[in-house]
């Protein structure tokens, strides 16, 4: 008898996320139950498939394209940022079964509720129902060859305007589950080791903003002790919050990573913005931050998102001052972002300010000077993609937006 197919389809955007959940159904041994595909491409379906997506907001028109090229009867099966934040418009996309929160456990649900033929209904949502065990579940899964980073903090102190990952209960992953990730991953022959968090020096704080040194060095020499030949920490995607990063804990990390630049959320340089997003930190700290980092020889990355809602152009002019007056004092890269609205994100519905052709000229000139990045041209291309996709198949939702 032909085992029942189980498609994940693999987009450059979530190409990270799979593993981790395979590795729960290996655990358990569900996945041996099925025919596992792990697919780049479009895939000729057949009728009983089941199609597993994940996703973030703006990918939400290449995926409505997918579905609309299936041409059997396929449960289709989705989770990620924009269905925890969202459900409803994936559902008008013709998902069958969505998955909110930390997907793990849920997943596991789903699949013995497929082994018993206890078909779920179109529309069901799982959500987990205890809360997220940070140890349980590695991103290693055999069906993969890659290992994408160790997530060692999920969900957030803080809660930015901009931001879902606030929004998630907060949970560290224990130094002994780490060192169980490092001996597999030194075993099996990798040279680099990364990790995911949100704020790098926040990994076990009992306080936001209040970085525990003690636990950051057991992290740090752990990792060092393993002597892998590339060791990233303070860089994505394990970025720092400005406000975090003293002189300890920065020679901490001169003395135990490989890259020679740290990044720093930045995200304006208008306090009244910063004021604005929740930030919880000022400009004056980024760029004590930003000192600190050069003064142990390190070049600060520095990222910025332009058109925020209701952003005015003297906080635009704020900040193209202030990353003039970083880049002229201090050695940083600038790295230039385009707001979009994210699912479950307290800007959820909210529309960006457009950039005008004055605030395009500043760009330039950053770009043309080397000072920094062009990123936002493909952010701004995404989001007026987006709301392009949603006037023309979902105007109703569009109303949403203010």
């Amino acid at each position: 008898m032909n085992k029942r197919r189980v498609i994940f389809r693999v987009f450059p955007f979530n190409r990270l996320t799979f593993p981790t959940l395979l590795n729960a159904w290996e655990q358990e041994g569900i996945d041996k139950h099925f025919e596992i595909i792990i697919s780049e491409d479009p895939v000729r379906y057949r009728d009983g498939d089941v199609l597993v997506l994940s996703f973030m907001t703006p990918h939400l028109p290449e995926i409505d394209s997918e579905i609309k090229a299936i041409d059997k009867n396929v449960l289709i099966a989705a989770g990620g940022p924009h269905v925890t934040g969202d459900p409803e418009l994936p559902e008008k996309l013709g998902v069958n079964i969505l998955f909110r929160g930390e997907g793990e456990e849920t997943f596991i649900e789903f699949g013995r509720d497929l082994l018993s033929g206890n078909i779920p209904p179109a529309g069901k949502i799982y959500v987990p129902k205890k809360d997220r065990d940070p140890d349980k579940y590695m991103p290693f899964s055999k069906y993969f060859k890659i290992v994408p980073p160790l997530q060692i903090f999920h969900g957030c102190f803080w809660k930015c305007k901009y931001c879902q990952t606030g929004t998630g209960k907060r949970s560290f992953r224990s130094i002994d589950s780490i060192k169980a990730f490092l001996e597999k991953l030194k075993s099996e022959g990798f040279k680099r080791v990364t990790f995911i968090s949100p704020s790098a020096m926040e990994y076990g704080s009992s306080k936001p903003g209040k970085p525990d040194n003690e636990k950051i060095a057991n992290l740090l020499e752990l990792v060092s002790s393993f002597e892998f030949e590339f060791f990233e920490y303070g860089i994505f995607p394990s970025e720092i919050r400005p406000g975090t990063l003293d002189p300890e804990l920065c020679k901490m990390l001169r003395d135990h990573v490989t890259n020679n630049r740290l990044t720093l959320g930045a995200q304006s340089g208008s306090d009244r913005r910063l004021r604005e997003l929740n930030r919880g930190h000022s400009t004056e700290e980024v760029i004590a931050d930003v000192e600190t980092a050069n003064s142990y020889g390190f070049i600060a990355n520095l990222d910025f998102i332009m058109g925020y809602p209701d952003e005015t152009t003297e906080e635009r002019e704020d900040t193209f001052n202030f990353i003039k007056t970083l880049s002229k004092n201090y050695k940083v890269r600038i790295h230039l972002h385009h707001f979009f609205p994210l699912s479950g994100s307290t800007y959820q519905f909210r529309l960006p300010t457009f950039l005008d052709d004055r605030d395009k000229a500043h760009l330039r000139e950053l770009r043309e000077s080397g000072l920094s990045t062009d990123w936002w041209k493909k952010h701004e291309s995404a989001v007026r993609n987006y709301f392009s996709w949603m006037k023309i198949h979902f105007p109703e939702y569009l109303d949403k937006y203010k």
